[in-house]
């Protein structure tokens, strides 16, 4: 009696040989191995065995973990300082003297009287300074067509372009601070009184 022949798909035709191209595992084909030589020697193939899967061990990072921000140990340091201010004078240098004392002196013009063509003058000399006077001096700015013929308590020093300079005598050079002296003249033309001005030393 004639059986059928199996009939192949081509499906699986197309498996079997994708099947063949497979690269067999070293356990796999030497356990193939091992049936075969047991099938030729008839005995029961040995049974196969499995490959055990063993995980690969996880590769070392070399990145450095961030240790973070690192804690300071001081007191912060302020990142504003305040600029000092110059100083113009040096410290080591002693403090200039304030003066305390001065000489000065004020002369002032006093008419006593007068008549045709001449008159007769007073002036005060005055130290009006804190130090005593030694020896003062007044300039009389003469106006026009005015002059000195006589001069007591005191001696003409010099006449230019119209100055009279009349400086102390030897007996009244020294006035102490706020006291006075006076000297007398005989002057020439108006009596017109003049711009006095002291010098003191």
């Amino acid at each position: 009696m004639n059986r059928p022949r199996p009939r192949f798909r081509p499906g699986l035709l197309v498996l079997a040989g994708a099947l063949l191209l497979v690269p067999v595992a070293p356990g796999l084909a030497s356990a193939a191995t091992a049936a075969e030589a047991a099938g030729a020697a008839g005995a029961a193939p040995p049974p196969a065995v499995m490959p055990i899967w063993t995980p690969a061990p996880p590769t070392p990072s070399t990145t450095p973990m961030n240790p973070g921000p690192t804690p300071t140990t001081g007191a912060p340091h302020p990142t504003d300082y305040p600029t000092p201010t110059p100083t113009s004078s040096n410290p080591t240098d002693p403090p200039s003297p304030t003066p305390t004392t001065a000489i000065r002196c004020s002369a002032t013009w006093r008419l006593v009287s007068d008549w045709p063509g001449a008159f007769h003058a007073e002036v005060t000399v005055r130290n009006t300074g804190t130090a005593p006077v030694a020896r003062w001096a007044v300039r009389l700015p003469l106006p026009e067509g005015q002059g000195v013929r006589d001069i007591w308590s005191a001696t003409i020093a010099s006449t230019i372009d119209g100055v009279v300079t009349i400086g102390n005598a030897d007996w009244n050079g020294r006035i102490a601070p706020g006291a006075s002296t006076a000297f007398g003249l005989i002057g020439t033309g108006p009596a017109t009184a003049p711009a006095l001005s002291c010098i003191a030393v």
